[in-house]
């Protein structure tokens, strides 16, 4: 450890090698749905992973019926499943930090990727960008708890009603006005 503070791959690495967390083989596939899966889940304090996108809401439901902590990486129009955007009106899932900008994957070398937009290769490690990825968490965050100011005025004219439900159309979270009580 370089004991600057803040754990490094390095640091994870010396942990997996040398203290007692270390890295063993799963007996079975490695399905999260598996017995073996579900024990060491229930073994866990907090689960941070990259889940199959295919299986975003079930993995969810599963963190959820075990009540653990989680930091999840997912598409962002996942908010828009049924499942998810219930948890998030129920304040039990929110969307964590993002640093802004292009997320990038290590990917084994032989890892087909066609657009070349979407690949990089630095000091010969091979990185995918997959876009529109968020963290979605249960984790408390101050940010999250900070007040959003609104600064826009209503005009009907900037914001429209829909023609079959009484609720103005806003576009990004940043228009709310700030003197417009009704549904949005």
């Amino acid at each position: 450890m370089d004991h600057d503070g803040a754990i490094n791959i390095e640091d994870v690495k010396r942990l997996l090698r040398h203290d007692r967390n270390t890295a063993s083989p799963l007996k079975g596939n490695g399905d999260f749905r598996s017995e073996e899966c579900i024990e060491l889940l229930k073994q866990a304090d907090i689960v941070v992973t990259n889940p199959p996108f295919s299986l975003f809401r079930e993995y969810v439901a599963q963190l959820v019926e075990y009540d653990k902590k989680f930091l999840i990486l997912g598409n962002q129009n996942a908010i828009t499943y049924k499942e998810i955007f219930k948890l998030i009106k129920e304040n039990k899932l929110w969307l964590g930090y993002d640093n802004g900008g292009t997320k990038w994957f290590q990917v084994p070398d032989d890892y087909d990727i066609l657009t070349e937009s979407r690949k990089k290769i630095v000091n010969g490690i091979k990185y995918f960008s997959m876009g529109s990825i968020v963290w979605f968490t249960n984790l408390d965050t101050k940010k999250r708890h900070e007040e959003l100011i609104l600064y826009k005025k209503y005009s009907p004219k900037e914001y429209p009603k829909y023609e079959n439900y009484n609720a103005i159309e806003v576009p990004r979270y940043v228009d709310i006005p700030k003197d417009y009580n009704g549904v949005m």
